[in-house]
């Protein structure tokens, strides 16, 4: 369990990278501006759940999960 507990931890700044450049890229790219920033407080919620989960695993997970459910359904 714990091997999964530190490869989750590995990639999750990986994620956070690549949903960054994703915003980033739709937000160059498309001309409704505004939307994109929804997306961009969901990768700060991401960022927030990420450092609570070193606290309150529990917790952080969920803010983690919510995020990113947000983003992909924006």
């Amino acid at each position: 369990m714990k091997i999964l507990w530190a490869g989750a931890n590995i990639l999750m700044p990986v994620l956070i990278l690549f949903l960054a450049f994703a915003t980033w890229i739709g937000y160059i790219a498309e001309d409704i501006r505004e939307y994109y920033h929804f997306k961009w407080a969901a990768l700060l919620l991401f960022l927030v759940g990420y450092g609570v989960q070193f606290y309150k695993k529990t917790i952080g997970l969920v803010i983690v999960l919510l995020s990113l459910v947000i983003w992909f359904l924006l």
